[in-house]
């Protein structure tokens, strides 16, 4: 998120907001526990395709489209909104937004060593 959306993430480093309050949900199951069925289906679609990726993308592309509004909200808001966020979303919108977000092999190994260490 640091690399992608800094303003978001220095707002939510300030409001003590860890990815892990928000995306474990999302990325351990790989957005079938509360998205709708039209997003799901597209982002399996993309991951037979493309993998992990498509995942960390969708991610990085639902906080892109909401990013003016999660700047002004709160620790209970943004908690509360995330809560809300599946029943908000536009899938066709999402990947779109997702296809365009440039995200290299070699970030996401460089990340995920990171967070194992």
């Amino acid at each position: 998120i640091h690399m992608h959306l800094p303003k978001l993430a220095r707002h939510f480093d300030r409001e003590n907001i860890h990815v892990t309050m928000y995306a474990t949900q999302w990325l351990l199951t790989q957005y079938t526990s509360s998205f709708k069925f039209d997003l799901v289906t597209r982002v399996w679609d993309a991951f037979l395709g493309e993998g992990w990726k498509i995942i960390y993308r969708v991610m990085l592309a639902l906080l892109q489209q909401w990013q003016s509004q999660l700047l002004k909200m709160s620790f209970e808001e943004i908690l509360a909104f995330f809560r809300e966020l599946p029943d908000r979303v536009n899938g066709n919108s999402v990947m779109e937004t997702a296809l365009r977000i440039k995200l290299k092999t070699r970030q996401i190994v460089k990340l995920e060593r990171e967070w194992d260490q």
